[in-house]
């Protein structure tokens, strides 16, 4: 019974709330994000990256190299590579060590590339832009997490 007056009590309060953090993050935080006001030096880095066509994180990257020889990885270890980044986001934890430890296993951007373009093809999603995420609940990875791992591909060879 307490907990129905306590509803009926603060109905109106509920709803403002609601109503104020719906219009914050699809209205106002993206529009102070477009003039780069509300964005970290690190969320700008991530940004760029994201953008950046000869960036190994961009699926065709690997595709760019013409008759050179290029490193890539096996379809079942691209699977699995994918699958352990894709399940390293909980609801209540993410490991990134396991991210880390993914990437670790790699020596080349084409590596890289190729396994964004496999991330695609599993699960619809661009990895880098998904390992960055979003608001809550699509939060994932801090950008200093994923500048990390951006910092990690730019030390590898090219192919």
């Amino acid at each position: 019974m307490a907990k129905n007056n306590f509803l009926k009590e603060n109905q109106n309060l509920i709803i403002w709330g609601v109503i104020i953090y719906i219009g914050y993050s699809k209205v106002i935080k993206p529009f102070t994000d477009t003039l780069g006001i509300t964005k970290s030096e690190e969320e700008k880095k991530v940004d760029k990256e994201i953008v950046k066509l000869e960036s190994p994180w961009n699926p065709n990257y690997y595709k760019s190299f013409g008759s050179n020889v290029v490193h890539l990885i096996t379809e079942a270890d691209a699977q699995k590579k994918c699958a352990i980044i894709w399940d390293s986001v909980g609801w209540f934890y993410d490991d990134f060590e396991a991210v880390l430890g993914v990437f670790k296993t790699l020596k080349y951007k084409t590596q890289v590339s190729y396994l964004a373009s496999k991330f695609y093809q599993y699960y619809k999603k661009d990895l880098l832009t998904w390992l960055k995420g979003d608001i809550y609940p699509s939060d994932r990875y801090s950008d200093e997490q994923v500048n990390q791992l951006i910092e990690l591909v730019k030390t590898y060879k090219n192919y």
